[in-house]
C-alpha cells in the first residue's frame, strides 16, 4: 500500500495543489503525484484518464515557470487493477521553481518538508539562486519580476539604441529562462537599490547643507545625481592676460565629476574659505 512521504503525495482527484506539489518536488528532491490514490493508500481509480492527463499537463506547462517540463512525466498506470495518473516530477535544473502569477516569493514558491507542500523562506529562495544561478549578482534571477523599463526605453530611445526583447537577451536583462535577471532590476522602474548624495558644510561631513535621495531605474538615478551635484558646481573665471578662463569646483568630463585640485568656491554667507562638498553613496 502506497503512502505519503518527502518524495511521495496521493490524490484522490485532480485539484488545483497539484501545481504546487510539482514544484514543491522540482525545488527539492523530486518526487511522484499518484491521482486516483486516497491519503490511506487506497486506490480509488481515475474515471477520466485522458482528460486528466491533459489537465496536468496544461497546469503545469501554462503556471509554473521557469518551464519544468521536461523534468516532468505524466502517463497513465495500473496499480492493483485500477488505473491511475501518476506524475513524475526530478529536482530541476533552474530552481527556484514558482507560480506564474505569484513570482518568486514565498506565496510562490513551495518546497517539499516531510509530507507537507509548504511556502519557501526567503532564505530558502535565495540559496536555490544561488545554487543554480551562482553568486554573479547581475545574472542572478530576480526575486522581483513584475519589471516595467520605462526610463531604460527613453535613455536608449535617445541614443537611437533598439531596446526589444531580443536586445533585453543579449544584454542579459533576461535570463535563458525567460526570468529578468536582476542586471534587469537595476535597470528597471522598480530597482530596490537608491543613489543617496548630500552636500555638507566645509570639508567634513558634519553639517549638511543640503541631502536627497534618488529612486527609479539605475540610468535615472545616475541622471538625478548628475543634475544634482550641477547644481553645487559653481562657475568662477580667471583672466591669463586678455584670455578669460572658467573653472568649476569639480571638472565635467564624459558625464562625470571630478574634483579640480585647487579650487574651492566660497560661501557668500557662510565662513570665508568654508567648501561645499557634495558626495554621492549608494544603497
Amino acid at each position: 500500500m502506497k503512502s505519503e512521504g518527502p518524495t511521495m503525495e496521493l490524490k484522490r482527484e485532480y485539484t488545483d495543489d497539484l501545481k504546487k506539489t510539482v514544484i514543491a518536488f522540482a525545488n527539492t528532491e523530486g518526487g511522484d503525484i499518484l491521482i486516483g490514490v486516497d491519503d490511506d493508500g487506497a486506490v480509488v481509480g481515475v474515471d477520466d484518464v485522458d482528460g486528466t492527463v491533459l489537465r496536468v499537463t496544461n497546469a503545469i506547462r501554462d503556471s509554473i515557470r521557469p518551464d519544468v517540463t521536461m523534468f516532468v512525466l505524466c502517463e497513465a498506470t495500473e496499480l492493483e487493477g485500477k488505473t491511475v495518473v501518476a506524475v513524475k516530477v526530478q529536482r530541476g535544473a533552474a530552481r527556484p521553481y514558482y507560480l506564474a502569477g505569484k513570482g518568486i516569493r514565498p506565496e510562490g514558491v513551495y518546497v517539499r518538508q516531510s509530507t507537507a507542500t509548504v511556502p519557501a523562506t526567503e532564505s530558502a529562495i535565495l540559496k536555490m539562486i544561488r545554487e543554480t544561478g551562482g553568486d554573479d549578482y547581475e545574472t542572478t534571477r530576480s526575486l522581483k519580476q513584475e519589471l516595467t523599463f520605462v526610463s531604460a526605453e527613453k535613455a536608449f530611445r535617445e541614443e537611437n539604441i533598439r531596446f526589444g526583447e531580443e536586445q533585453k537577451r543579449t544584454l542579459g536583462i533576461v535570463g535563458e529562462d525567460g526570468a529578468f535577471s536582476n542586471l534587469g532590476l537595476l535597470l528597471s522602474d522598480q530597482c530596490v537599490h537608491t543613489v543617496k548624495a548630500a552636500v555638507f558644510e566645509g570639508i567634513g561631513k558634519a553639517v549638511f547643507k543640503d541631502r536627497a535621495e534618488f529612486t527609479g531605474s539605475l540610468l535615472q538615478q545616475v541622471n538625478d545625481a548628475y543634475e544634482y551635484i550641477g547644481k553645487y558646481n559653481r562657475t568662477r573665471a580667471e583672466f591669463s592676460g586678455l584670455k578669460r578662463i572658467d573653472m568649476h569646483d569639480y571638472l565635467r568630463s564624459d558625464s562625470r565629476y571630478r574634483r579640480s585640485a585647487p579650487s574651492r568656491t566660497r560661501d557668500k554667507g557662510g565662513p570665508k574659505g568654508r567648501a561645499h562638498v557634495p558626495h554621492v553613496w549608494h544603497c
